[in-house]
């Protein structure tokens, strides 16, 4: 696994190039290592969470009229279960879209780009909740960078249906929209349910 190398393709799949194709092993052994970025990208969101938690409570403490109980973190093993059916959502709703514009070809090239591309933005926002987490730079200077590359991710769904998967814009947009809902919809459920 050559992470630079992969990171190159993510590059190369997000601008204008053509030869986005070269950077990755778009075998079928390729596309089953692809999903190893989900369990990679684990520790990373983790640190997001933990950052997002810490600055809650300081919030919350720094009331001097608070007097409720401080929120927990959610449970490691909770949030791995959240975690690996989120990244699972997106194999779910990429194979029925696959299947119903029959872009059987392109779907593995998609499943694999898509799987490294958020593997990189999972360790940017890592290393941004981080520096937070650890008070080297302020929640509140990361806050705006986290906030647009979580705007990006949609932006990412979308060119990659577009570009990787074959569809037209406005399939692609629907593309994006749908994975990105039913992510989002994943998470908001399994930190109410498992979290609460």
């Amino acid at each position: 696994m050559n992470l630079a190398q992969y990171f190159a393709g993510c590059l190369k799949a997000l601008g204008p190039e053509k030869d986005w194709a070269k950077y990755f092993n778009l075998t079928e052994n390729g596309f089953r290592q692809s999903f190893l970025t989900i369990p990679l990208s684990l520790p990373f969101f983790y640190i997001c969470a933990a950052a997002i938690h810490k600055q809650h409570v300081d919030l919350l403490q720094s009331q001097a009229d608070f007097e409720g109980q401080l929120p927990t973190l959610i449970q490691p093993i909770y949030f791995v279960l959240v975690f690996l059916f989120y990244g699972i959502s997106f194999f779910a709703i990429a194979y029925f879209l696959g299947k119903a514009f029959e872009k059987d070809e392109s779907f593995r090239s998609w499943v694999i780009v898509r799987h490294w591309s958020f593997f990189f933005m999972a360790l940017i926002a890592g290393g941004l909740f981080g520096l937070s987490y650890m008070g080297i730079v302020s929640f509140a200077a990361i806050l705006p960078i986290a906030f647009l590359l979580y705007l990006g991710t949609l932006a990412v769904d979308i060119r990659l249906a577009q570009k990787i998967a074959g569809f037209e814009w406005g399939a692609a947009i629907l593309a994006g929209c749908m994975i990105t809902a039913l992510g989002l919809m994943v998470i908001l459920i399994g930190v109410t349910q498992l979290g609460g």
